[in-house]
């Protein structure tokens, strides 16, 4: 990355950490970003950058245009929150009740406008183009195919994406892999069928919690016994509802959970085998069960071409010891992968970590950040779209 670049983003880290602080202490639910995004808008505008608003409903978009034509590069933050009351007890906390920054999108916000603004300072040397994509609801994976679809990969035609999440390593680490990176994630909704009556008199019920257990426990079978052990799949029953007294054998028990595969012919397999044996185990004790399955994320599938022009890059930004080619795929689900569908993509993890501190803890009324670590995200995200544009021959 040349030096006056991130010269750049040294001289606008304060900041870019008051406006992470800033979003975290005013956090919005997803598709109810307006202050956000309002917020961003308006941070955007201010440097002169070409701003869109409204893009897929709450969404956000800068364009950086270099002075001479070339390639489009996207860049991804999220920036939706979480429904979590904060417990940490910070100076800039939370003022929303029951709504939290506990994944770190504010972070992510930060970081790409920080980075977006430093590359328009360089414009003059920049060629092409790099697209700064604000997205909301991405933990309601409803986000980026409503930017999709809203046109957020045309005018221009974004040529390859890249997104950034904070992570639990040290500050200074930055990590990626290849391939397979997370999962599809699909949901389910089972809801088990019986005759209710007196707790005292169960056989005259067909009882729907009973059969309601043994589903959950036939459910645990799909995974261990019917899908390749080499192929990755999670099946988890998150939810069970029913009842209405102790001494009340209730007419139905509601089932919730989630799957999650690296998609194709496993993803099939365990859908219609979550039907298959859902219906079987309620029937064996004498009741039905009506399954809905829903699929919601498609798998996060890195381009590797890209993730070998990222991973060079974050060499030169971090250093070749701070960089981490991750071995293993994540079962955990990103709504970027509906890029990755369209267009080359790859995902960069960012590390907000003490080193010796206790370890962040995700989607948790505790979480904290480490900030020193945001200038290392802003300046992987500058040099990575830098690079693939091009800068001055």
């Amino acid at each position: 990355m040349p030096t006056t670049l991130q010269a750049a983003i040294a001289e606008l880290n304060e900041e870019m950490i008051a406006l992470r602080r800033q979003i975290h202490q005013r956090p919005e639910l997803a598709m109810q970003e307006d202050e956000t995004s309002a917020l961003i808008a308006w941070k955007l505008r201010a440097e002169g950058i070409e701003t869109q608003e409204g893009v897929g409903g709450t969404g956000v978009v800068g364009l950086v245009r270099g002075k001479r034509r070339g390639r489009c590069i996207a860049l991804r933050a999220d920036m939706d929150a979480l429904p979590i009351q904060e417990a940490t007890r910070l100076p800039f906390a939370s003022e929303v009740p029951g709504v939290m920054h506990a994944c770190g999108h504010d972070c992510h916000v930060a970081m790409l406008w920080a980075a977006g603004v430093a590359l328009h300072r360089q414009r003059e040397a920049l060629r092409g183009t790099v697209k700064l994509i604000f997205q909301p609801a991405e933990e309601a994976v409803a986000g980026a195919p409503r930017m999709i679809a809203d046109g957020v990969l045309d005018n221009p035609p974004v040529e390859a994406a890249v997104a950034v999440h904070v992570w639990k390593d040290p500050v200074g680490t930055l990590s990626l892999r290849y391939g397979e990176h997370l999962a599809a994630a699909d949901g389910f909704d089972i809801v088990v069928r019986g005759k209710g009556g007196h707790g005292a008199m169960p056989h005259a019920t067909a009882d729907p919690v009973l059969a309601a257990a043994n589903v959950v426990l036939a459910l645990q079978q799909v995974v261990s016994r019917r899908v390749d052990p080499v192929r990755p799949a999670v099946l988890s029953v998150c939810q069970i509802n029913g009842g209405s007294a102790f001494n009340i054998i209730p007419d139905e028990v509601a089932l919730r959970g989630t799957v999650r595969t690296f998609g194709g012919p496993t993803r099939d397999l365990v859908e219609s085998e979550l039907q298959r044996v859902a219906q079987a185990a309620a029937k064996a004790y004498g009741c039905a069960a009506r399954v809905k399955y829903t699929r919601s994320c498609p798998a996060l599938i890195h381009d590797e071409a890209l993730t070998r022009l990222v991973e060079a890059t974050c060499r030169e930004v971090s250093g070749a010891e701070s960089v981490v080619v991750e071995a293993d795929p994540c079962m955990g689900a990103e709504d970027f992968a509906f890029f990755a569908q369209r267009v080359p993509a790859t995902q960069i993890a960012v590390g907000i970590g003490t080193p010796g501190g206790p370890e962040p803890l995700f989607h948790n009324a505790r979480f904290l950040v480490e900030e020193r670590g945001l200038a290392v995200g802003a300046e992987a995200l500058a040099s990575i779209a830098w690079r693939f544009v091009g800068g001055p021959d």
